[in-house]
This record gives C-alpha cells, sequence and structure tokens, in this order.
C-alpha cells in the first residue's frame, strides 16, 4: 500500500512538474546581460497569482535534482519489479487469449478441412462411375469396331482376288493374241528373209566371180608396184639409223636416247655428247639418291633406274658392247664441296652371264687415283649372289653390287648416301663408255 501511495504522489509531481517545467534555451549573452526568466506559476479564477514569481531556471535545477536524487534513487526498483510483473502478467493473458483463438481456429480448419475431403471423396466417386461407363462404351466400340474391319478386310480380300483372276485372265488373253500376231509376222519375215538371202547368195556368188578375176589382176599389179617401190626406196632412202651406242651420234646434244646393242632391241640410255668430246654411253649415273641401288642378280643384268636421273645399264648389255668392240671408261666423281676429279682406263671389258660378269680393266689416267686394280679380273657380286673371294660374308652385302675380290677398294653401287672410292666419300658419281675408233 505505501509502495501504491509514493507511486500516485511521484505521478502527482510529475504532473505539476509538467505544467510548471518550462523549457528555455540558455541566454548566449553575458551573466550582465540575461535577465532571469519570471512567470506566474498558478492563478486563481480571478487571474491572480497565488504564488510569487519564481526563477524558472533555478526551479528547474531544483526539480531535477529532485528528480535524479530522490525520486528516481526511491522509485526506481519498485517502479521496474512493477513494469515486470505487469509485463509477465500481459504475457501470461496474451499467451492465454492466443491459445484459446488457435484452438478455435484449429478447429473450425479441421471442420472445413473434413467437408472438402468428403466433397472430394464424393466427386471421386462420380468420377470412377463415369470412367467406368466409358472404358465399358469403349470396350463395346472396339469390338464393333473390329468386327466391321473383319467383315471388311475379308470382302475386300474376295474382290482383290477376283479382280487379280480377272486382270491375269485378260493379260494372258491380250498376250495370246499379241504372240499368235508376233508369230504370223515372225514366218512372214522368215520366208521373206530366206527369198532375199537366196537372191542375195546368187548375186553374190556372181560377184565373186567378177571380182576374183580383179583381184587377181589387182594384186598382180600390187605386186609389181611394191617390187618398184622397194628398188626405188633402196636406192634413194638410207636405211634407218640404228645406233648401238652414243659413240655414234656425233651431232645430237646431251640427253635421253634409244640404242640398239644387239642392233635389234632398243634400250633408253643417256648420252653425254660435252664431256671430252661427247659420245659418252652412260652406264651407271647417281646423283640425288632417288633411285634405290640395292637390287639383286636379274635387275642388275637388266637395268634399271630413269635414264634422266639414276640408273644403270645392264650388265648385258655392257657384254654386248665391249666384248665385240673396244671401249674406253670415264669414272666422274664430285664430293660434297662440289669438288671434280676423274680416272679413264683405256681398257673396259665385261663378260657373259657365265663368267659371272667378269671384269677386265686397265690402262689408267685421270686425277682420281687408280682404284680399280684391285677389281681387274673379278666377278660381279649382288646381295642374292656372293661371286667375290672374301670368305667370311657377302660383300654386296654391305658395299653394294661391284666387282668385289676380297671386298674392294672403291665402290660406286652402296646403300648409303656416300659412295667409296680409295677411302674417299663422294655423293656423286658417273660411269660411262665411249667406243675408240
Amino acid at each position: 500500500m505505501k509502495a501504491m501511495e509514493k507511486t500516485k504522489s511521484f505521478i502527482l509531481q510529475i504532473i505539476v512538474l509538467s505544467i510548471v517545467h518550462v523549457n528555455c534555451k540558455p541566454c548566449s549573452k553575458s551573466n550582465s546581460e540575461c535577465n532571469p526568466v519570471r512567470m506566474p506559476l498558478i492563478s486563481n479564477d480571478l487571474k491572480a497569482p497565488l504564488v510569487a514569481e519564481l526563477d524558472i531556471t533555478s526551479v528547474n535545477k531544483q526539480l531535477e535534482s529532485y528528480i535524479n536524487d530522490d525520486i528516481k534513487s526511491t522509485f526506481s526498483d519498485e517502479i521496474q519489479d512493477m513494469v515486470k510483473i505487469e509485463q509477465d502478467q500481459t504475457k501470461t493473458s496474451m499467451l492465454e487469449d492466443y491459445s484459446f483463438k488457435l484452438n478455435t481456429t484449429k478447429k473450425e480448419y479441421d471442420k472445413r478441412f473434413s467437408n472438402i475431403v468428403q466433397n472430394l471423396e464424393g466427386k471421386q466417386k462420380a468420377i470412377t462411375r463415369e470412367i467406368s461407363e466409358v472404358y465399358k462404351n469403349l470396350s463395346e466400340s472396339e469390338s464393333a469396331f473390329n468386327t466391321e474391319i473383319t467383315d471388311s478386310l475379308s470382302g475386300f480380300e474376295h474382290r482383290q482376288e477376283s479382280l487379280k483372276l480377272a486382270m491375269m485372265s485378260e493379260y494372258l488373253s491380250k498376250l495370246q493374241q499379241s504372240i499368235d500376231v508376233n508369230n504370223r509376222k515372225f514366218n512372214n519375215l522368215t520366208s521373206d528373209l530366206k527369198s532375199h538371202f537366196a537372191n542375195l547368195s546368187q548375186e553374190l556368188r556372181e560377184e565373186f566371180k567378177k571380182s576374183t578375176t580383179n583381184l587377181q589382176s589387182k594384186s598382180q599389179a600390187l605386186e609389181e608396184w611394191k617390187t618398184n617401190l622397194m628398188e626405188t626406196l633402196n636406192k634413194k632412202i638410207e636405211p634407218l639409223n640404228k645406233y648401238k651406242d652414243c659413240s655414234y651420234m656425233e651431232t645430237k646434244p646431251s640427253g635421253v636416247y634409244t640404242i640398239y646393242p644387239d642392233e635389234i632391241n632398243g634400250i633408253r640410255a643417256y648420252c653425254d655428247m660435252s664431256t671430252d668430246g661427247g659420245g659418252w654411253t652412260v652406264l651407271q649415273r647417281r646423283i640425288d639418291r632417288t633411285t634405290s641401288f640395292d637390287r639383286n642378280w636379274i635387275e642388275y643384268k637388266e637395268g634399271f633406274g630413269d635414264p634422266q636421273k639414276e640408273y644403270w645399264l645392264g650388265n648385258k648389255y655392257l657384254n654386248i658392247l665391249t666384248s665385240k668392240d673396244k671401249y674406253e671408261l670415264r669414272v666422274d666423281l664430285t664430293d660434297t664441296n662440289n669438288k671434280q676429279t676423274y680416272a679413264l682406263f683405256k681398257t673396259f671389258i665385261v663378260g657373259d652371264e657365265n663368267s659371272k660378269y667378269k671384269l677386265t680393266i686397265g690402262d689408267y689416267s685421270g686425277t682420281a687415283g687408280n682404284r680399280m686394280v684391285h677389281n681387274n679380273g673379278r666377278a660381279f657380286s649382288t646381295k642374292d649372289k656372293d661371286n667375290d673371294n672374301y670368305h667370311s660374308n657377302n660383300c654386296a652385302v654391305s658395299s653394294g653390287a661391284w666387282w668385289h675380290g676380297a671386298c674392294s677398294n672403291s665402290w660406286l653401287n652402296g646403300k648409303s648416301s656416300k659412295y667409296y672410292w680409295s677411302g674417299f666419300k663422294y655423293n656423286k658419281t658417273k660411269m660411262m663408255i665411249r667406243k675408240i675408233l
């Protein structure tokens, strides 16, 4: 009770102070210039002040001091307890009210949801009945449709077979008519052809008799003309030149020509018409490694490669040429610095295949050195025919096809890019023969 009375007293004082307190801005002038504010505090009905004029600033300071020192310290704890109690009561009241409303709302929603579920179940049953009716109607319609389709197909197949038979019968009838017409035409044509052939045969026999007589006379005249023509040609036209080698081509430029070593069969060879007076038949040339020289016995016998670039003339042609006439051999060599050297042999003979293309070589001159002395009298060896005197292995396998003895001091048909002449390596070689006239 005492607390309530103090509270009421405190509230009354606050109201009074609220009426009395006047907020004023502080005087910005000096103290001597600022005048205290004076106002009647309380008046009666006759407008007469009941309290003398007060210095408001002083009153305000006293009130603030009173509130801070007395009232606040006295009532703050009690007010806080009252506020907390009121808050707890308010929370309890609000929770009870909210719980009551929530229970009421839940019952209403449960009732509404139950009604909705009942309505949905009713509609579902109705829809199920309708779907059942639709399926029943569809089944009946499908059965009827299948029956109609079966009847239609049965009738269509029957009509189709009848139509096929009718068309086939008509086609056969027309075909037979066409066959009869064609047979008559064929018989007439055959008769006409027989008659025409008989007449033609008679005419041909008569014409043949006349032609035979004319042909005999023409054949005799043709034979006489041929005889006269050959006599004229033999007198006025020189026979076709078939050069055995390039030695006979005195006025032709360097290039590839057809030569006839056996005077019957021609082969292509390169003729060097500029080196040392020309007339050289090139039997071997290596310049750019575009042609493989790793070949067998038959290939070296017949020759291979491109006469315009790299090639081997063929051992059998070397035998044909050098066995009947006297030939000289020239070997031109070029190193990687483009330095050129040569070797000339006045004696060069290649034997036949029975001698394994035995080499006879001699009478050296030149700048490259006489490096073929070891090869004189040696047989030719290839990777598939070992004809050398070296018993450990085939020299042609490691050094290329050549006239090897116990291998050789020189070989120019090796598989590598460097060709040997007594230990010196060259990257371009050319071997040529020329008939010594």
